[in-house]
């Protein structure tokens, strides 16, 4: 009988085993959340990686999110979420064309959610925006709990240019999901960057992010920012550098320390994080035009015009996929154009404006996308006017202005005309016809910091001091960075010191 008793005792235990393999097995077991929008069904191991990806995703950090969905839909070849993510974190206007494809032409196998989501890719690319807004609602009744869902509806709007519409919608979906990150850092990027701003609700919620997610690179990045708006240049730095602590191959986090480094005058130590940036950025062309800039705020546009021109000619030499090689020179030649156009070079900008051309046909060609087509041909017109208006061909500059206008007609954009007006805008300038000159400024993006600069010399010039000094001090305290305000800084801070 013992030997009976021992078996029975064996078997117990054989079958304890394996009810807490089992429960572990549940336990371990990888779940979609039941309040965002659904996806469709797919592996465990699929899953995984979606889930991980998803999650870098939507704390903003899109570069290592990719690598998750591609080996997603490497798993199970047909996770239809995981294709339609994979397009989301595309890493070039080609490969964005071609993933955008690829998940489109998946409609049998996607559920009602993922079939919402492509008639929402297919509603831009006939630029419908009337249809954007239906499926968006649509998407909002649907799944009603989803924060997701109402972020959705949130970014409809701000490409609307409906700021507060935006900001309502995003506290929507944050009041439905407190934890969901990218709402948090919406919010804070909204009231950080677009008027009206609010620079306290700002760092209320990126700080709320870094609170959530106190080991997260990109949350560090955001209350740098922070800091930086609000002129803590010190604080700002040591946040970007606590970010590249957190993550040494964040590209953002070393490029965040070289603007803070750049605006407090260490041009030497900005110069060496852009390059620790480029080292670590995806095709080693990143941060590039940022060094660029520092030339600029030490007052040599000839040594930024060099530099930027010999890193055209060294990303075309390097072995990278030809649109992301194609968009590095793009934005080197970009650069170079609004160098030669603040100098008043009107051959060198004539010379950059040829080069331009054929990068921006290439451009359209790889987006497949009529109305990319339309904003590449509306911008090379505009380019056009300002290398006329620079020789002061006035005359020329408004025919191509009217250019601008003809093949934006039937864009369904509230900005659409911005450059149509900023051509205006600078013709009327030269002409001395500061009033009008206005009139068309007003048309233009309020927080665009070369248009504030362009208002400020125009009030300057009808005898508006008081409106002057007021947008050059704003200019003088902008702390971001981008080539047009590396043009125009030292500018500001002579007119305020003068004044001072």
């Amino acid at each position: 009988m013992s030997h009976l008793k021992k078996l029975s005792t064996f078997i117990m235990m054989i079958a304890l085993l394996l009810v807490i393999s089992c429960k572990s097995s549940e336990e371990s077991k990888v779940t979609f959340p039941e309040n965002d929008i659904p996806i469709g069904e797919t592996s465990q191991e699929a899953l995984k990686e979606f889930m991980e990806g998803l999650k870098l995703y939507d704390q903003g950090d899109f570069i290592k999110s990719r690598p998750h969905f591609r080996k997603a839909i490497e798993l199970d070849p047909d996770f239809v979420s995981g294709h339609m993510y994979t397009a989301y974190t595309s890493n070039s206007v080609k490969d964005w064309s071609e993933n955008r494809d690829k998940f489109l032409a998946m409609r049998d196998k996607a559920n009602e959610a993922e079939i919402i989501m492509m008639d929402l890719i297919e509603a831009d690319l006939d630029n419908d925006t009337a249809k954007e807004l239906e499926l968006s609602k649509a998407l909002v009744e649907k799944y009603p709990n989803s924060a997701r869902a109402m972020d959705n509806l949130a970014g409809y709007y701000v490409g609307m240019d409906e700021v507060e519409k935006a900001r309502e919608h995003w506290m929507k979906a944050h009041e439905l999901d407190q934890d969901f990150i990218s709402v948090i850092s919406s919010l804070g990027a909204s009231y950080l960057f677009t008027s009206t701003k609010d620079f306290n609700k700002a760092e209320k919620y990126m700080q709320m992010v870094v609170d959530k997610l106190p080991e997260s690179s990109q949350a560090r990045i955001g209350l740098g920012d922070c800091y930086r708006a609000q002129g803590d240049l010190g604080k700002a730095l040591a946040s970007y550098k606590k970010a590249a602590e957190l993550d040494t191959e964040n590209e953002v986090a070393h490029s965040k320390a070289g603007h803070a480094n750049t605006f407090m005058g260490n041009y030497e130590l900005a110069r060496q994080n852009f390059k620790d940036a480029r080292k670590v950025s995806e095709f080693g062309t990143g941060s590039y035009n940022f060094e660029a800039y520092t030339y600029l705020y030490e007052g040599d546009y000839k040594k930024a015009l060099a530099f930027l021109q010999e890193g055209a000619e060294m990303f075309d030499k390097m072995d990278i996929p030809e649109s992301n090689k194609n968009g590095a020179k793009m934005g080197c030649a970009r650069d170079c154009a609004m160098i030669a156009m603040h100098y008043g070079d009107a051959d060198h900008l004539k010379e950059l404006v040829a080069m331009m051309k054929p990068m921006s046909n290439q451009f359209s060609e790889e987006a497949d996308d009529p109305i990319t087509t339309l904003y590449q041909k509306a911008n090379m017109h505009y380019w056009d006017a300002m290398a006329s208006v620079t020789e002061g061909d006035y005359e020329a500059a408004a025919a191509k202005a009217d250019m601008i206008k003809a093949a934006m007609e039937t864009v369904n954009d509230p900005n659409k005309l911005r450059s149509y007006h900023r051509v205006h805008a600078f013709v009327n300038y030269k002409k001395g016809d500061y009033d009008k000159a206005l009139e068309h400024m007003a048309e233009l993006n309020e927080d665009n910091v070369y248009i504030k600069f362009w208002k400020a010399k125009a009030h300057k010039m009808k005898g508006n001091d008081e409106k002057s000094m007021e947008l050059f001090k704003e200019i003088a305290n902008n702390n971001f960075n981008s080539v047009a305000y590396a043009l125009i800084l030292n500018q500001a801070k002579e007119m305020t010191a003068a004044v001072n």
